[in-house]
């Protein structure tokens, strides 16, 4: 899987657990109602819980990122030491 690949699935499986995360809150609220506080506390405590996956989520991307940018800085300084050995040989 190539670096992009891996990119692209950490924001389609950050948005799908979005999204999943709002339709779910959505039918437990009109599926079990209660009264203002308890719904309030609960869609607090589903916020929270929300906050920290997404969290993790950018955390992760952020290495991967992070890892993505350090590859291609080693690779670069590679071709610049092949390139210079070339033009030594050819000398």
């Amino acid at each position: 899987m190539n670096e992009n690949s891996q990119i692209n699935g950490l924001s389609s499986v950050a948005m799908g657990f979005v999204l999943g995360a709002v339709v779910g809150a959505g039918i437990a609220l009109l599926l079990a109602p209660r009264n203002g506080t308890e719904t309030r506390q609960r869609l607090a405590d589903a916020g929270g819980r929300l906050g920290d996956a997404a969290r993790n989520k950018f955390n992760q991307a952020r290495d991967v990122a992070s890892g993505l940018k350090h590859d291609a800085a080693s690779a670069l300084d590679a071709g610049r030491e092949a390139f210079a050995e070339g033009q030594k040989s050819r000398s």
